[in-house]
C-alpha cells in the first residue's frame, strides 16, 4: 500500500502542477485580452473546476505528508502510548468523515449530471467528483498511516513529522 500511496502522490504532485500552472497562465492571458476587450468567457470557469481539483488533490498530499496543521502541545506532554491512541482515535474518526462526504460527493455528482458550467458546457459533475475521489484518496492515505502508527506502536505517533513546530522546551505557566 506503501509504494501504491506513493505513486499517486506523485502523479497527484504533477497534475496539480499542471493544473496550477494552467490556472495561473490561463487567468492572466484573461485578465490581459480582457483589457483589448477580447475576453475570454470560458475562463473563471475552468479557473473555478480545476482549483476544486487542486484542492483536493492538495489536501491529500499534505495528508501523506503530515502537513496539515496541527496543534500538540499539550499531547506531546502525554505518554507514547496515550499519543499513539489519540492518534488512532483521530484517524477512525476522519476516515468515518471522509467516507460521509464520499456518499454525499457522490450523490451530488449524480445530482449535478444535467447541471453544465454554464461557459464550458460540460457537467457540473466533473467539478464534484473531485470530493469523492479525493476523500478516496485520503481514506488510503490515512488507511496507510493508521498502519504504520500501529506498526511503530512504541515510537510517538508525530515523531517522523518534520512539519511540527517544536515547542517542547516552552513552559506552561502553572
Amino acid at each position: 500500500m506503501k509504494e501504491f500511496n506513493k505513486k499517486v502522490e506523485t502523479i497527484e504532485t504533477w497534475v496539480g502542477v499542471v493544473m496550477l500552472t494552467s490556472i495561473i497562465l490561463l487567468v492572466f492571458l484573461s485578465a490581459m485580452l480582457r483589457t483589448i476587450r477580447y475576453p475570454i468567457v470560458w475562463s473563471v470557469d475552468l479557473a473555478q473546476l480545476l482549483f476544486v481539483w487542486i484542492c483536493m488533490l492538495g489536501a491529500d498530499i499534505a495528508l501523506k505528508r503530515k502537513a496539515h496543521v496541527g496543534v500538540d502541545l499539550i499531547t506531546k506532554r502525554f505518554s507514547i502510548r496515550l499519543q499513539n491512541i489519540i492518534t488512532l482515535a483521530t484517524y477512525i474518526i476522519s476516515i468515518f468523515f471522509l467516507a460521509y462526504i464520499t456518499y454525499y460527493g457522490i450523490f451530488l455528482c449524480v445530482t449535478n449530471y444535467l447541471r453544465k458550467y454554464q461557459t464550458l458546457q460540460i457537467s457540473y459533475s466533473y467539478g464534484t467528483a473531485a470530493v469523492p475521489i479525493g476523500s478516496i484518496l485520503m481514506i488510503l492515505t490515512i488507511i496507510e498511516q493508521m498502519v504504520q502508527l500501529i506498526t511503530d506502536w512504541k515510537k510517538p505517533s508525530n515523531a517522523d513529522n518534520s512539519a511540527n513546530l517544536e515547542l517542547s522546551n516552552t513552559n506552561i505557566p502553572g
